[in-house]
């Protein structure tokens, strides 16, 4: 067997996942209690990571690990309960998705909400009730995919197992879910959706974009989280929030911006009746400036620890919870520990599979096959804003499905400023650019060092399985190979 086809760990098949949950289902009613990663984690012994991708078939686990999870609740690990991944391709052919459906049953009562209108194509009306003025109630028509997601877009395409991990997740106390993926896979489009579900358990949310802080702001400490605290007073707009004379006032050197911060935060907390969610999104603007990023993350950590430390009735930090998205294209200094950002609950934002394309098809009313499908995923890979903007213009009739397919210079044309942006971020890693052009000039996978391969995965212009990696989608390859070679 060539490396190529290699097995690469075990995913749950559908009949495995069926079975897994019904058992921790079961589990759930007698013992009168909700399993949450972390309780699962105790449950079982692994991490809560590793629980992640079990349950959301995410990425391939060891076969002992899977057998590990399974004898937590008793259950026998069958063959038919699990297949070994192997080439992207044959995993397509295996894999064949829960249908949506069934996917909410692994955390049904979190996501039985008035949240669960937005999912629904069917309640586009209702929708349009809560969300726009009353005098525009009219069908809207595909506008060019680009930025957030309205949350009453048709266009939205779940991920439901991940969305149910982060509406479980926020009800906790100290929560710090950190969302992650490479640019243009739906980071904030998920955190909006995280902020709406939070307002309506009747929460009060603060959303913080760092990219509306400027530059000599983002270089200080100091005024940094001065500029945070004065951004949630602004936010919370309740008659306690200092103004930002008085938060000048509050500050206090003596201390240090850190700790000031936090005796600021909890006079906010202490203050507060319901629980708070503060949302940042675009951390990654910081890690241009290493120091800030790494006082900065081990601050969100201690906050997270702190509402986890003591009696609720007790402990004002108890209202807490915290929400950070970062896009991974950026490559986080050496100078900042890497556990910093896996703190909490780490959510990676996989690409569409087959269902999901198949559903944003329908929804764009593209008559397309099966087939034609996997054609797509080959030429654009999963990415989601890849795969809108393909039946945007597929809609509006401005390319052809065949002129996709083939990979034409029409299809190079429609992609040219995402094409020119992935260059743009290459060019920012000198050390990447001998492999990837390697990569680029061969259609087969090759044997790749992993830290290297690792950081191409993240930036997405591969797939990495083990040490062999390839380009990710096929619509790179004639452009890199104009500007590598």
């Amino acid at each position: 067997m060539s490396k190529y086809v290699r097995r690469r760990g075990v995913t749950l098949t559908n009949e495995g996942s069926r079975k897994l949950n019904q058992a921790k289902s079961d589990a759930e009613v007698e013992q009168n209690q909700r399993y949450t990663l972390e309780s699962l984690s105790e449950k079982t012994g692994l991490t809560t990571n590793t629980l992640s991708k079990i349950f959301t078939s995410s990425s391939g686990v060891d076969k002992r690990t899977l057998k590990c999870c399974f004898d937590a609740f008793n259950l026998t690990l069958l063959a038919d309960d699990y297949f070994y991944l192997k080439s992207e391709q044959d995993n397509l052919a295996q894999i064949n998705p829960m249908p949506p459906a069934e996917t909410y049953s692994f955390l049904e009562p979190v996501c039985n909400s008035p949240f669960d209108m937005l999912r629904d194509r069917n309640n586009a009306a209702q929708i349009k009730k809560m969300v726009q003025p009353k005098d525009d109630l009219q069908p809207r028509l595909p506008t060019a995919p680009g930025g957030q997601i309205p949350l009453d877009s048709i266009f939205y395409i779940d991920r439901p197992i991940i969305e149910c991990l982060c509406y479980q997740g926020i009800q906790e106390s100290g929560t710090l879910l950190n969302i992650r993926a490479h640019k243009q896979m739906g980071k904030t489009s998920l955190m909006s959706r995280i902020l709406y579900y939070a307002r309506s358990l009747d929460y009060q949310t603060v959303s913080l974009n760092l990219q509306l802080a400027d530059a000599e702001i983002l270089q200080n400490l100091e005024r940094f989280l001065k500029w945070f605290c004065a951004r949630v007073s602004q936010e919370l707009e309740f008659p306690y929030s200092p103004s930002h004379e008085q938060i000048a006032d509050f500050w206090d050197n003596s201390l240090g911006s850190k700790s000031t911060a936090t005796d600021y935060l909890n006079i906010i907390l202490a203050k507060l009746e319901r629980p708070l969610v503060i949302a940042i999104d675009e951390l990654n603007q910081l890690f241009a400036y290493p120091d800030i990023a790494r006082e900065f993350l081990q601050l969100l950590r201690t906050w997270s620890e702190q509402a986890k430390a003591r009696l609720a009735e007790n402990n004002p930090w108890h209202k807490l919870r915290l929400v950070t998205t970062h896009s991974t294209e950026i490559i986080m200094p050496l100078s900042i520990d890497p556990s910093l950002l896996n703190t909490g609950l780490v959510i990676n934002l996989p690409e569409f599979t087959l269902p999901q394309v198949q559903d944003l098809a329908r929804r764009y009313e593209q008559e397309i096959t099966e087939q034609q499908i996997q054609q797509l995923i080959t030429i654009l890979g999963g990415h989601p804003y890849r795969l809108q903007l393909a039946f945007y213009y597929l809609h509006q009739q401005t390319i052809t499905l065949e002129e996709l397919l083939e990979n034409s210079g029409s299809a190079t044309a429609l992609y040219a400023e995402h094409l020119q942006q992935q260059w743009w971020n290459l060019q920012r890693y000198n050390e990447l650019l001998p492999i990837f052009t390697e990569i680029v000039n061969n259609p087969k996978p090759i044997e790749i060092k992993v830290s290297l391969g690792y950081q191409l995965q993240k930036m997405g212009l591969v797939h990495l399985e083990g040490d062999l990696a390839s380009l990710c989608c096929e619509l790179f390859r004639p452009f890199f190979m104009g500007v590598l070679n």
